[in-house]
C-alpha cells in the first residue's frame, strides 16, 4: 500500500503488502467484467498477482490523489501517511465523490468512527474475514498483525449488506 507514489515515507511503516492468501480469498467477490484500479502501488506486487489471475488491471506508480482510472478500486490503502491525519477517511471521501465503486481493506475500528458513520449510506458492505490478516513488507516474509481488518465495500452491488469469508 502505498498513496504518494513519487514520495518515499521516513519511516516505511505505511507500505505493506497484502499476502496471496488474502487475495485468494477475496478473489470471488472481484469484478471479473470490470477494469480494477489498484491505486496504492507499494512496489507493484498486488497489481501482477491479480494480473496472473486473470483480472484487468490498472497498477501505476503515481500519485492517487491525481489520478482517477478503471471502473472500482480495489485495494489496501496505506493506514498512516506523513502530513496526512486521517488518511483512509480522505481516501472514502474522494471515491464516494468520484462515485467510484470501491474494496478497501481497512482496520476494523474504522466502521466505528465518527467519520465513517457520517459517510456511511446504503452503498456500504462489508466482507468480514474468518481469520485475522497478516501482511509482508517483502513476498514471502510474514509479519503478524496487531489489528483485525475487514473490507469495507461501496456500491459493489453485492447480493447481501455483508459476508464472512
Amino acid at each position: 500500500m502505498s498513496i504518494f507514489n513519487k514520495k518515499p515515507y521516513k519511516d516505511g511503516n505505511s507500505d505493506w503488502n497484502t499476502p496471496k492468501y488474502v487475495w485468494d480469498i477475496v478473489l470471488p467477490f472481484i469484478p471479473k467484467d470490470k477494469k480494477i484500479w489498484l491505486p496504492f502501488y507499494n512496489d507493484g506486487y498486488a497489481g501482477k498477482y491479480l494480473k496472473e489471475k486473470g483480472y484487468d488491471i490498472i497498477h501505476n506508480n503515481e500519485d492517487f490523489w491525481e489520478n482517477n482510472h478503471g471502473d472500482c478500486v480495489i485495494d489496501n490503502p496505506p493506514y498512516k501517511c506523513e502530513g496526512i491525519i486521517k488518511t483512509k477517511e480522505k481516501i472514502m471521501k474522494r471515491l464516494i465523490e468520484l462515485d467510484k465503486p470501491f474494496m478497501l481493506l481497512i482496520p476494523t475500528t474504522t466502521i466505528q468512527t465518527r467519520y465513517f458513520k457520517a459517510i456511511h449510506n446504503k452503498h456500504f458492505q462489508l466482507l468480514i474475514p474468518r481469520i485475522k490478516y497478516n501482511f509482508e513488507k517483502r513476498e514471502g516474509e510474514i509479519t503478524k498483525c496487531p489489528f483485525y481488518t475487514l473490507w469495507v465495500c461501496y456500491k459493489m452491488n453485492f447480493k447481501n449488506d455483508y459476508y464472512i469469508i
